[in-house]
């Protein structure tokens, strides 16, 4: 095979797999996550408290610029109020939760434009986690909610909102390589187990008491009952950045390459 029938081959398989409406696609990434709530503070880049996440999703191209999305991600996100303006109340949590969210992504561009080979996006969209906060209590790991640290049977199951930006940084025939960011809306304050104030402890089993108020293992003495804990009026969320790996799983050209071989 001389280089032009090689040239040409390889041209023809560009086309083939380049994504067009009617395309289908995997995408698989993983990430670090940073949680934002009461338990950490923004601006203290010394202690980031990063975690990770692995995610897939599935995408449908619709048109040149908009495709549906769906995905399923397991992350991890902890907080301690550590080195905190709050320290002295010595709470902490870790978590590792499921999510699943479906949406819109929306290309700035046509992704079939010849002279752009990097097309940034955006996408937004609406899902449920499911939350799991524990903490470490005599070298043991407890289960927070189960134990009702603020008195409340809270909903474990919430509803998220997502959204985010991404930017292609690598392509290939049938692939590509992804840089994305997302901010995920938990609408509940417990994604990390605080909330509103201390619970009387009457009636408490000695462990949940003990896991409500952590003041007395660093000296201090207990909270009374109503004093402040954590911010009602602020929902929790937490940050994802991640490199994805995108795989073009079907185009209407690829499949019309196929039947007309019988494929």
């Amino acid at each position: 095979m001389g280089f032009a029938q090689i040239s040409v081959a390889s041209a023809q398989r560009s086309l083939i797999w380049q994504e067009k409406p009617g395309s289908w696609l995997l995408n698989t990434g993983v990430g670090l996550t940073r949680y934002a709530g009461d338990m950490n503070e923004w601006g203290d880049l010394a202690h980031l408290r990063l975690g990770t996440a692995l995610n897939a999703a599935a995408a449908y191209r619709f048109t040149y610029r908009v495709s549906f999305r769906a995905e399923a991600q397991l992350y991890y996100i902890y907080g301690s109020q550590r080195y905190t303006r709050i320290d002295y109340n010595n709470l902490s949590f870790r978590s590792l939760n499921p999510d699943l969210w479906a949406g819109l992504q929306i290309d700035f561009r046509r992704v079939d434009d010849r002279y752009r080979f990097s097309i940034p996006y955006a996408f937004a969209g609406a899902g449920f986690t499911y939350m799991t906060p524990r903490a470490i209590y005599k070298g043991r790991s407890y289960n927070l909610a189960s134990l009702r640290t603020e008195g409340v049977a809270y909903n474990r199951l919430p509803v998220i909102v997502r959204y985010g930006l991404g930017l292609p940084v690598l392509a290939g025939d049938g692939f590509k390589l992804h840089l994305e960011g997302a901010y995920t809306h938990v609408m509940s304050d417990y994604l990390d187990d605080v909330s509103t104030v201390y619970p009387s402890r009457k009636g408490m089993s000695e462990l949940a008491a003990a896991l409500s108020d952590r003041r007395p293992e660093k000296g201090g003495s207990p909270n009374s009952a109503g004093a402040q804990r954590g911010n009602s009026q602020k929902r929790d969320g937490y940050l994802t950045v991640s490199g994805r790996l995108i795989f073009v799983l079907s185009t209407k050209a690829q499949r019309n390459y196929r039947r007309s071989f019988g494929g």
